[in-house]
């Protein structure tokens, strides 16, 4: 599954993104957070993560070597992001609409 997220729709404390993700990875399924733009089965059993976090984006493939320990430690220790990347603010109505308009015109793009 590939999942796409940007934690500026949101603007929680990281460590509630860390908590989020976890779960996601333990119970499986959808993700549901405010953050979460897309999941895509792209028929992989690992996880690619794309997370996007104030102006930096990076992936995150979790594999079943390093998904506990993702789970329990959180993702931050395994991503290449500047600290400052997760002090993220919370997101206006504007900046909500502008992130959704943008994301789905690049998917849109993407099949033409």
């Amino acid at each position: 599954m590939r999942v796409i997220i940007n934690r500026n729709l949101c603007g929680h404390h990281a460590a509630s993104c860390e908590v989020c993700f976890g779960e996601l990875l333990r119970k499986g399924g959808r993700p549901d957070g405010n953050c979460t733009l897309d999941a895509i089965d792209d028929g992989k059993e690992e996880v690619t993560a794309v997370i996007t976090s104030g102006g930096y984006t990076t992936e995150l493939v979790v594999t079943a070597e390093n998904r506990e320990e993702i789970i329990y430690d959180g993702f931050m220790k395994f991503v290449d992001l500047p600290f400052e990347a997760f002090e993220v603010p919370p997101p206006t109505g504007d900046d909500i609409r502008r992130i959704t308009r943008e994301y789905q015109q690049q998917t849109k793009d993407a099949k033409s």
